[in-house]
């Protein structure tokens, strides 16, 4: 693992204050009456017009979240929170979990959510295309590297073996959870000719995989707790959302950390 200690430090921060919250809401009365109105009032977040703001925050926050290389925007988070949004405003209702799932406007909210979150994710790819194309006058100019910049340029190498299939690479990167900040910065130095806009669409539908199943968790969850025998109410749910900001984290910080470099020269030592 290689990352620096402002890294570590920011990351500890999210941790501490995700502990004290849950420490707050479960042990500290007035916290909790808070967070349970808030909670009652989540639902407008999404409700009417305010669906519209909804998804012009997804693209917003998925685009800085994506184009920000080396620090941790937890937007995943704010796709859980707005699918969470729709279903507690359907469940204010009076529905039931198998009503809700069997209603076709509640799914064209939540992947209307996801579609949105997914376009974003694929703009903010653009600052790493720019990294690349500007990475060799910035070498030139500096002689300190940044250890991430390293890690995630040493897994554009890994990634992006044929020019051949790039498009395939791209989707690929973009659909399942690993970094694909790297496979951009590595098109971006890349001599070739790079087709941006057909770039951007692949990584949107490659994208849209990913935020799906952001969006799709607050549902999964739920059904795995109803499958358990489990009550779901707003203090279970308060958990699990806190839990999942961990585990977002944690991965983010996995991604971010690992040695990429190594973990190349290591493969091709082997094959040699």
């Amino acid at each position: 693992m290689a990352v620096s200690k402002k890294l570590i430090i920011i990351f500890l921060a999210f941790y501490i204050a995700i502990i004290i919250y849950l420490f707050l809401f479960l042990f500290v009365p007035d916290v909790q009456d808070a967070v349970m109105k808030s909670r009652a009032d989540i639902a407008r977040f999404t409700e009417g017009s305010n669906y519209y703001l909804a998804i012009l925050i997804a693209i917003g926050i998925c685009l800085i979240g994506s184009a920000s290389i080396g620090f941790p925007i937890p937007f995943p988070f704010v796709l859980f929170s707005f699918s969470n949004s729709i279903y507690i405003r359907y469940a204010a209702q009076g529905l039931a979990m198998n009503e809700i799932l069997s209603i076709a406007p509640f799914w064209f909210e939540i992947m209307g959510i996801a579609i949105a979150g997914g376009f974003g994710c694929a703009l903010g790819e653009l600052t790493s295309f720019l990294l690349g194309k500007g990475a060799k006058i910035m070498a030139e100019k500096t002689d300190s590297e940044s250890k991430t910049l390293n890690n995630v340029e040493g897994f554009g190498k890994l990634v992006l073996e044929n020019p051949d299939r790039m498009y395939l690479y791209i989707f690929i990167a973009a659909a399942l959870p690993i970094p694909d900040d790297p496979l951009w910065i590595a098109m971006g130095m890349s001599e070739q000719k790079i087709n941006f806009p057909k770039c951007l669409f692949w990584g949107w539908m490659g994208k849209n995989f990913t935020t799906t199943f952001y969006v799709m968790l607050p549902i999964l969850i739920l059904l795995g707790i109803s499958a358990s025998g489990l009550e779901v109410n707003d203090v279970s749910s308060v958990i699990t959302e806190s839990i999942m900001l961990i585990a977002t984290l944690t991965i983010m910080f996995f991604i971010l950390a690992f040695d990429w470099n190594k973990y190349i020269e290591n493969k091709q030592n082997k094959l040699t």
